[in-house]
């Protein structure tokens, strides 16, 4: 079917009549939202602008869609809102969360989950919200329900004394958080007195969903309840809860070990007791968390153990713990497992360190879903010095520290809960290595709370910006892939690769097919001066699924991308290399064109990849209907990085039912330093009168032709004639003419804007600040009458005039020994 749409899209000719009005998909909604694994089901996926859908790319295995059908329907409201397609499931699909976009050819729409489980499925039949009046279902299935606001839903099994009941509800982690709020499941299993055996909120191994296990204490019926653990619910909180008699552990012993090895790793928290099973592991890290499933003589359990895989050396706890001259001193790299099982408890271990070797400790508990809260620390054995400890690192509630061996020696690392709890499933996994480096990357937001999308237009590209994490290196980093869709390339310019932040834009040929698919993106060391040095990382993207307020309750992390080709724009955009550079505390207008098809109109929305390192650009430019240009002003601040950087500019449009974006080609942008630089001397005069205003002027870079300089921010009725500057003069006086009407008072905030000529263009700094102070007119002396007049006694003749320019320095120099109390 794929290479069906493939051909359809490379016979289709693109015009203004043959545009898709569809844009931005929006999937809503998946119905069933679980199957059974083995089984073939139809599903139907309802959202909005789904006209044009193609395809649905699914990015974990197990999964083959074997149609995929837009619905057909003669309500032209519903036209566009649901697709159905039939899924054959693999036998042996990984089980848990299976997740997948609709792509279109104009867009591709959010992430979305797809439950794949061991048990058969039944439907919630309502009404079932009394205690009374259950919904009766059989033992070993998965019940879809929904809660609705204030609802509750109760089902009842049968049981026999001795057996074992396991209950489980995968709901928040479908993801379909409502205006800010997520469904928040609760459970309880109730006997016929409707006393409660068992309940659960919310379950470190599944989030904030909720899981029991118990043992039945006598034959008889028991009631499950489900709801939202706040009585919230609004229809759309769907969930799959899980009954049988399956194993329901929560964490592992080992809850790691080493690629290829077979490891004996023993499940802990079921009713019945531990499970211990020889587990091979795979012979590479996959890209993806990896996970065990538990499985016993009743079932399967419908939520695998995560599992970490590490080439550390693998060992467990040693006992005592709690007593360090006892231990074995291990050779890093090496992983301890273990329990804090008791309040207040303490664990050990002990490690070689040598000279000023650094290492790394990782204290994992939540990692691998332990309910844990770790606190690590490191000694020297010899005298018990405190050489680091740490809570959480990095935005996650595990721990992290660093540190360098002072001497060759024994050192201790200690671990405990944070509020020195302690439960007999609080496993941890404390990894020391010596540090080595590593690279990751990831897109940023340009909106809170939406992840960028790749979504390239026929002839077009599609830019992100990648925060990139180097540890234990420096220097470029670049990005490319084998991965991608036909006729897709990858662009970092240089200037962006030493930066904690790049640039990177996805382009597509002109003749790139429509389609799309999971990509995986290499960000590696790039650095011409060690061309032998192959690290290399993922360009990773944590998909937001969950949120509450401003807290984000549930990611997603996906190690591909999804890149897709879309059709071709009814518009094109470029930028026109600047003629002139930018300079510190300068501005410059960057000139965006456009070319649009006849019959597309639409304003265009300007907005650049990324500023350069202090570069400040507007964010609200537009290409107004009808025109064809526009200008993005860019200000550059006083420090300003002096290089010159590749930018780009994101354009979208209104086209159809959404907005579509594309971004254009590089263009360069050099900052330099400012060409020349004012020094503001105080001034201060009388309304009324003309106030001279003196700048000393440094010059940093010589120019050709003169400069144009405007004295800029002054009070209101007072005004300046522009000057010219050359490139030899040393002072500039400003003549300010004061209104008798201008406010007196100190005004502070004045500025130059200075215009330097240069390649038939025009450099512009804004240079500052100053002030001036505006006095009230001296009173003239009053007359006196009556006395006689005095001779005037002779004096010299007068000395050869000054100068205006000589006038007013003297004035100036008066007057900043008065403005000093005349020292």
């Amino acid at each position: 079917m794929r290479s069906l749409a493939i051909i359809a899209c490379l016979l289709t000719t693109i015009s203004t009549e043959g545009v898709v009005s569809a844009a931005e998909p929006r999937l809503q909604n998946i119905q069933p939202i679980g199957a059974q694994r083995g089984t073939e089901v139809e599903v139907t996926l309802a959202g909005r602008n789904l006209d044009d859908a193609e395809e649905l790319l699914i990015y974990d295995e197990g999964i083959e869609v074997t149609s995929f059908t837009v619905v057909e329907t003669e309500n032209e409201k519903q036209e566009g809102r649901r697709v159905k397609a039939t899924f054959k499931i693999a036998a042996d699909c990984p089980i848990g969360a299976q997740r997948m976009r609709v792509r279109t050819r104009t867009g591709l729409s959010e992430l979305m989950i797809f439950h794949v489980g061991t048990l058969p499925i039944v439907d919630e039949v309502e009404p079932n919200t009394d205690f009374e009046s259950p919904q009766v279902i059989d033992k070993n299935v998965s019940v879809q329900g929904r809660i609705d606001r204030e609802d509750v839903d109760y089902y009842v099994i049968e049981a026999k004394q001795g057996e074992r009941i396991s209950a489980e509800v995968f709901g928040m982690r479908f993801g379909r958080s409502q205006g800010g709020r997520y469904f928040d499941p609760y459970l309880a299993v109730l006997d016929a007195d409707r006393f409660e055996l068992a309940v659960s909120d919310d379950h470190p191994l599944v989030w904030n969903d909720c899981l029991i296990s118990f043992i039945a204490p006598a034959d008889g019926k028991y009631t499950i309840q489900v709801r939202d653990a706040a009585y919230n619910g609004d229809g759309q909180a769907y969930y799959l809860l899980h009954v049988g008699n399956f194993p329901r552990p929560v964490t592992s012993i080992p809850s790691g070990g080493k690629p290829g090895e077979t490891v004996s790793v023993t499940f802990l928290g079921d009713p019945l007791g531990p499970i211990t099973r020889e587990v091979t592991l795979p012979e590479e890290i996959p890209a993806d968390r990896f996970s065990l499933e538990v499985q016993d003589e009743y079932g399967i359990a419908p939520s695998n153990i995560p599992f970490l895989l590490s080439d550390s050396n693998s060992v467990l706890e040693e006992n005592p713990s709690n007593v360090p001259a006892k231990l074995t001193p291990r050779e890093p790299p090496v992983a301890f497992n273990g329990v804090i099982s008791e309040p207040g408890q303490l664990d050990w271990m002990k490690i070689l360190g040598k000279k000023d070797q650094e290492y790394e400790i990782f204290g994992y508990a939540r990692e691998h879903r332990s309910g844990l809260d770790p606190f690590i620390g490191v000694h020297l054995t010899r005298d018990g010095k405190n050489l680091g400890y740490n809570d959480d690192q990095r935005n996650q509630p595990d721990a992290y520290l660093k540190f360098k061996a002072p001497e060759d020696g024994e050192y201790q690392v200690i671990i405990f809960d944070h509020l020195r709890n302690g439960d007999p499933n609080y496993t941890y996994r404390v990894e020391v290595k010596p540090v080595a480096a590593s690279l990751s990357a990831e897109p940023i937001e340009f909106q809170r709370y939406v992840q960028p999308q790749i979504e390239i237009p026929q002839g077009g590209g599609s830019g992100i910006v990648a925060n990139i994490r180097r540890n234990g290196f420096g220097g470029p980093v670049n990005f490319r892939s084998e991965d991608l869709p036909p006729g897709v390339r990858i662009e970092c310019p240089e200037s962006w690769r030493s930066d904690g932040s790049a640039s990177v834009v996805f382009f597509a040929e002109d003749d790139a097919p429509v389609g799309g698919k999971f990509s995986e993106i290499v960000a590696f060391r790039d650095d011409p001066s060690n061309p032998d040095a192959q690290l290399t990382g993922r360009l990773s993207q944590d998909v937001l699924m969950t949120r509450s307020g401003g807290s984000s309750v549930l990611v997603e992390r996906m190690n591909r991308l999804p890149i897709i080709v879309t059709e071709k724009l009814p518009f094109r955009c470029w930028v026109e290399t600047p003629p002139v550079p930018l300079v510190q505390n300068g501005s410059l207008n960057l000139v965006v064109h456009c070319e649009r098809q006849e019959g597309w109109d639409e304003e265009i929305q300007l907005q650049l990849l990324q500023d350069p390192p202090g570069v400040r650009s507007s964010g609200s430019v537009k290409i107004p209907k009808g025109e064809t240009r526009a200008e993005i002003p860019l200000n550059a601040g006083d420090r300003a990085a002096v290089r010159e950087s590749m930018i780009a500019v994101r354009c979208s449009a209104q086209v159809g039912n959404g907005k579509r974006e594309t971004c254009t080609s590089f263009v360069p942008l050099r900052v330099e330093e400012k060409y020349v630089d004012f020094e503001f001397t105080q001034a201060a005069g009388e309304q009324g009168q003309q106030v001279p205003y003196l700048l000393k002027v440094t010059q940093r870079k010589p120019y050709e032709g003169e400069a144009t300089v405007e004295l800029l921010g002054l009070p209101a009725k007072a005004t300046a004639e522009p000057l010219k500057l050359t490139k030899d003069q040393t002072e500039l006086l400003f003549n300010v003419n004061v209104d008798a009407e201008t406010p007196t008072g100190m005004h502070k905030g004045l500025v130059c804007r200075v215009h330097v000529p240069e390649n038939g263009a025009t450099i512009l700094h804004t240079l500052g600040s100053g002030n001036l102070r505006i006095d009230k007119p001296t009173a003239p002396p009053a007359e006196k009458k009556d006395e006689p007049k005095q001779e005037v006694a002779k004096t010299e003749p007068p000395k050869k005039p000054l100068s205006r320019l000589e006038q007013l320095r003297l004035q100036q120099q008066q007057r900043e020994q008065a403005d000093s109390g005349g020292e």
